[in-house]
């Protein structure tokens, strides 16, 4: 039951800084030279609200913990780490090496920022990600 309410506490703390960033009109990227667009299709994503897979709560309870960094990593990616196609769309990774606080101690973390460009070229966040 506890692991619930921390979900829970730890999606709705995420949710008001996202939801402050969805109402700017971007973050600024270097590497891009652009700005990314934050919205609900990255949100939605994060939690497992849609699409082919569901995401278990240990998976959706430390990507949120991850999401404080995502402003960090965009703002300061000078370069792109890859790109991929995949059925049409185009999906960027930015990476950045964080420390991380977890269990009351911090570790030094690969933190992949996953960028997704819609049909106008527009660049929008769409998840985070750990190495583990």
């Amino acid at each position: 039951m506890t692991k619930y309410i921390n979900i829970k506490k730890a999606q709705n703390e995420s949710w008001k800084v996202y939801d402050s960033w969805r109402k700017t009109d971007g973050i600024n990227c270097p590497a891009f030279r652009s700005k990314v667009r934050i919205s609900l299709l990255g949100w939605r994503h994060l939690i497992g609200a849609t699409g082919h897979k569901k995401r278990i709560s240990n998976d959706v309870y430390r990507r949120l913990k991850l999401l404080p960094h995502v402003k960090t990593i965009i703002e300061n990616s000078k370069l792109v780490q890859n790109i991929k196609k995949k059925k049409g769309r185009t999906y960027y990774a930015l990476e950045g090496m964080l420390e991380v606080d977890e269990n009351n101690q911090k570790s030094l973390r690969k933190i992949r920022v996953i960028i997704i460009e819609d049909f106008k070229k527009n660049k929008i966040f769409l998840s985070v990600m750990d190495k583990k």
